[in-house]
């Protein structure tokens, strides 16, 4: 097939789809560990220093390797033997992870958001979205782990393939060959 990645082409995409998906499961990590501080802590300055450290990996780290995790992982299906949409596997983790992508940003993002303004003053903040962000951050990050258990378990096999169209061959009246 002259679409197949090399050998080398293969390494290369391999490598940056792992070092892309594990970054973007230990960004998640690190979200979490901020929420569970925020949460936790008596300090208001360090809440809201914790808020600021989530806003900053949420807006530019996480969503780079989510990204790169995503397109990294398309080019090896399209681009290698297992094909995109051939495995069902390969497809629940497509779209859980443009889910994610999309979620994350819109719904995470306000959150943080929300909480970096709640907690900017010297007065307890209250009111914010603490049990979302913890919630959404515990959910994000077992999402992300069994994501990576399908990668490596490879579930579920094959997808049905579509009808073929029926040949031009089928549809010709039968010759009598008497």
């Amino acid at each position: 097939m002259a679409n197949r990645l090399s050998r080398r082409g293969r390494q290369t995409l391999l490598v940056l789809h792992y070092v892309s998906s594990v970054g973007w499961l230990g960004v998640g990590l690190c979200q979490l560990t901020l929420n569970v501080v925020a949460l936790t802590t008596g300090d208001p300055a360090l809440r809201h220093a914790a808020h600021e450290f989530a806003h900053i990996l949420d807006r530019s780290v996480l969503t780079f390797l989510a990204v790169g995790a995503a397109v990294t992982g398309i080019l090896l299906a399209v681009r290698g033997k297992w094909g995109l949409f051939k495995h069902r596997w390969i497809v629940v983790k497509l779209v859980v992870n443009v889910a994610l992508i999309i979620a994350t940003p819109i719904w995470v993002g306000s959150w943080i958001g929300q909480a970096i303004k709640a907690t900017a003053g010297e007065t307890p903040a209250t009111g914010y979205p603490r049990g979302e962000l913890m919630g959404s951050s515990v959910v994000i990050v077992s999402t992300l782990l069994i994501v990576t258990v399908i990668s490596v378990v490879k579930p579920w096999g094959r997808r049905r393939p579509t009808r073929p169209a029926p040949s031009p061959r089928a549809s010709l009246p039968a010759v009598n060959s008497r």
